[in-house]
């Protein structure tokens, strides 16, 4: 086993005193081949796609996932566009449609921008297909009155009820302002659509509207709804741009808050916010960095190095991820921020060991030749064990940490390679053999070194107390499941979504059960059971409203109960002409009503499928079109239930739903992110396991001792628990994307113990003092360029990218912290003992 660790230090040696060999005698080789190489990185570069969907991070195969996705297809929620208008009851529908009209005179490159603009119940335009669809019900009240409506049906047909009817169609037709009313209220002389509209209507929406309203408007008339159908696809990025271009300037001046959501408008407006946070996070964290950099080296063509070794790191990672990638999501491309903190230590500590050397004399050949194959051994197994953790979640499931941990890893690793080999061919062409180098400061590590000398047994003591007490905090860390909460937290869509959530939704909490087949009588008989199964669970008070396409009209079992209580109207035709005579009215208006009725049209059970049709020509169809959809798959019956917390458990729902549809599918909020938590914690688990066995062993082929190891891991396990226990006392939690940030800390935490150890361990005691300085100090502004380039995550507007900044910054101080108090505490003690 030691022959095998004194090999594998003998070829890391060997190996950095080739590339120290490469860039003294063969610069001009070398620089050859990095230019071929960073030339072919962008060309892979440019065949790289950027994608902002937050649904594409994670996997599509999961079955409640996979059905949510389907649905936003099928509902046209991935095609259309929404426009929330919010403002006093009075002004919401005439601002309604001023911008109605001005969205379907929008053009975009000289055509029209919507395929059409909707924000009522129907549209003057449909009036007649209203009619005619009221009067099929009403000809046919079997087909639509609901059965707990039947007394209230019969009594229509009663005389007294017909004498009723036709008082106050009298009063209707008297006070009408329009042809569409008129149209109406004679295709339904008696007024049974009192009796279907509500649940017609009810069944056609997905929100909590007024069924009062002929707009698609809030209950409490606060906020109206338009939904348009933009002319292209949301793939075309190019008319997604100048499409919200032309909305900006639909919605300018409107006298009502004007919110927008949709495909379209996300990946244009929240596409810029994520760019525009993205670009803040990485100018920022570079410019911090290297104000510390020229703060401590004071010099300024050394800070000026760091950019372009970055620069080269960051895209060749990106090039050679374009070999295996066809595209990236956003959010991965934002961790460009970390990539900078980590490629900036490589620079401070190799240019702090060539600064050092140099102050003390050694001319510049022999100090960059100190730093690359000395302070480089502690950088080589310090990148690997920061990248191999990161590149063993490339074979995650889940995209959003395989992609990051893909980038990272290699980012990470070619940064180095970077340092190791730009920065002795910046320093030989710049550096002068008169150039003086005065001593560094020592920002503290002496008066560091010496108080925890004085005071080790305390600080140790401290240490192990404090470890236990933010342990006992770290057991009480929660995970966060809401998806929402990981979007921009200011962006179009996010606004809209809370005014739905504030204003319109049935209740907080909604599955959707969808029931596939060959066709559509299949599904339709499929579903029966689901339906049974919601219309218990609502009876039992466990559903606050459910919705199915057997809820919005009656199946065949119904109507046969609601024609055996209307056998009895065979006379209702003759008692409702002489009413009509007898009021005065022209028989021919209602010639056609009166025809179906002689014909038993009241008696009649109607089959689904003409039901269907009828429902589906009409100004309603949206109630076929949310219950029943028709793809290259087959059929697929969907319902609709909502509930609030603690009404209903989705899990127990779900074995409810195997017994009695098995072929169902079903999802939700809560159980697609109980997938994706399962997928998130399944690839964390082998990411950390893998990535930290990786660790271990680099660090036993350092350092070759099992106590170096140990005293190497001792400030990750701190800072990973203190980071866990600081997240619990200021109520943070964990997320589908922080929770990689424990790989991060078991990466880079193991850099600063092994720092020290591998500086100070080769001293004797007298001599430790000024090496901890030497590694104290790059130590620390390597946590605080590192910490730069989290923090500048940390303050976005992206709820994903603050969670990971605000974490990692928490666990990178603490660890940082245990390697530069209680280390040296720890080596005062041992040095004491012997």
């Amino acid at each position: 086993m030691k022959t095998m660790l004194g090999q594998a230090a003998t070829l890391v040696q060997s190996h950095l005193n080739w590339l120290d060999r490469m860039t003294r005698c063969f610069p001009r080789r070398v620089v050859a081949v990095l230019t071929i190489l960073l030339t072919l990185s962008l060309a892979s570069l440019a065949t790289l796609r950027f994608e902002t969907d937050i649904f594409q991070l994670f996997p599509a195969d999961r079955p409640a996932l996979r059905l949510l996705l389907d649905s936003l297809e099928w509902s046209g929620g991935a095609r259309e566009a929404y426009f929330l208008l919010e403002g006093e009851p009075q002004q919401l529908s005439g601002e309604a449609e001023r911008l109605a009209e001005r969205l379907r005179t929008l053009q975009v490159d000289g055509a029209p921008a919507f395929k059409r603009v909707v924000y009522r119940i129907y549209e003057e335009s449909e009036a007649q297909r209203f009619a005619d669809l009221v009067a099929f019900a009403a000809a046919h009240p079997a087909a639509f009155v609901p059965p707990d409506q039947l007394d209230a049906l019969v009594a229509r047909f009663s005389n007294t009820g017909i004498e009723q009817a036709l008082n106050q169609l009298t009063s209707q037709l008297a006070t009408s302002l329009g042809a569409s009313t008129v149209g109406i209220a004679i295709a339904d002389p008696l007024g049974l659509r009192d009796l279907f509209l509500p649940r017609l209507k009810a069944g056609s929406q997905a929100l909590d509207m007024d069924p009062a309203s002929p707009y698609f408007m809030s209950r409490d008339g606060r906020v109206l709804i338009m939904i348009a159908e933009p002319a292209k696809a949301v793939q075309d990025m190019a008319f997604a741009r100048k499409l919200v271009a032309g909305i900006n300037q639909a919605r300018a001046g409107s006298q009502v808050a004007v919110s927008c959501a949709g495909a379209h408008i996300s990946a244009v407006i929240d596409e810029a916010a994520m760019k525009f946070n993205i670009l803040a996070c990485i100018v920022s964290s570079l410019l911090v960095v290297l104000g510390i950099f020229y703060a401590v080296y004071r010099h300024l063509w050394p800070t000026l190095m760091i950019p372009l070794f970055v620069a080269s790191g960051v895209l060749a990672s990106l090039g050679l991820a374009g070999l295996f990638l066809d595209s990236v999501h956003i959010i991965s491309f934002a961790f460009t921020a970390l990539i900078i903190g980590l490629g900036a230590d490589y620079s401070i500590h190799l240019y702090d060991r060539f600064h050092s050397e140099r102050s003390c004399g050694v001319s510049t050949d022999q100090a960059i030749t100190r730093a690359i194959t000395d302070t480089g051994q502690g950088l080589f197994v310090a990148a690997a064990s920061t990248c191999l953790p990161f590149l063993a979640l490339a074979w995650a499931e889940v995209r959003a940490l395989s992609e990051l941990g893909l980038l990272v890893g290699l980012g990470v690793l070619f940064t180095l390679y970077a340092n190791l080999v730009l920065m002795p061919l910046v320093l030989r062409l710049l550096d002068r053999s008169d150039r003086s180098y005065r001593p560094l400061p020592t920002v503290g590590m002496d008066r560091l070194w010496r108080f925890a000398g004085r005071w080790p047994r305390t600080i140790l003591t401290i240490t192990v107390v404090s470890w236990l007490l933010l342990a006992l905090f770290a057991q009480r860390t929660a995970f966060d499941v809401e998806l929402k909460n990981l979007q921009p937290q200011h962006s179009e869509a996010f606004r809209a979504q809370q005014l739905v959530e504030q204003h319109l939704n049935l209740a907080p909490k909604s599955l959707l059960v969808a029931v596939d087949g060959p066709t559509q009588a299949a599904v339709l008989q499929g579903n029966l059971p689901v339906e049974q199964l919601a219309a218990k669970l609502a009876a039992e008070g466990r559903l606050q409203a459910w919705s199915s396409l057997g809820q919005t009209m009656n199946r065949q079992a119904d109507q046969r109960q609601i024609v055996a209580h209307l056998s009895g109207l065979a006379s209702a035709a003759a008692t409702l002409e002489k009413q009509l005579v007898r009021q005065g009215f022209d028989q021919q208006d209602f010639a056609a009503y009166l025809a179906l009725v002689r014909t038993g049209s009241l008696t009649a059970v109607v089959p689904d499928e003409t039901i269907i049709s009828r429902l589906a020509v009409s100004p309603l169809r949206s109630v076929v079109e949310r219950h029943l959809v028709q793809d290259v798959t087959g059929w697929h019956a969907l319902t609709y239930l909502y509930f609030r917390p603690g009404q209903l458990h989705p899990e127990q729902f779900v074995d409810q739903l195997a017994s009695v549809a098995p072929e169902a599918r079903v999802t939700g909020t809560d159980l697609v992110s109980s997938e994706l938590l399962a997928a998130v914690r399944r690839s964390a688990v082998q990411g950390i396991g893998l990535g930290t066995g990786m660790v271990l062993l680099l660090l036993l082929l350092h350092f070759r001792t099992m106590s170096g190891v140990a005293a190497s891991l001792g400030p990750v396990l701190y800072g990973a628990v203190a980071m866990l226990g600081t997240m619990s006392l200021v109520g943070m939690k964990f997320n589908f994307m922080n929770i990689m940030v424990v790989v991060t800390i078991v990466g880079i935490g193991c850099d600063y113990g092994m720092h020290i150890l591998h500086r100070c361990a080769s001293h004797d005691p007298a001599q430790q003092s000024a090496a901890f300085v030497q590694a104290g100090r790059s130590i620390l502004l390597s946590a605080l360029t590192t910490i730069a380039g989290f923090g500048s995550l940390a303050f976005t507007d992206y709820g994903a990218m603050a969670s990971i900044g605000w974490a990692a910054n928490f666990g990178i101080f603490f660890t940082a912290l245990a390697a530069l108090l209680p280390m040296p505490a720890l080596m005062h003690r041992i040095s004491a003992r012997r």
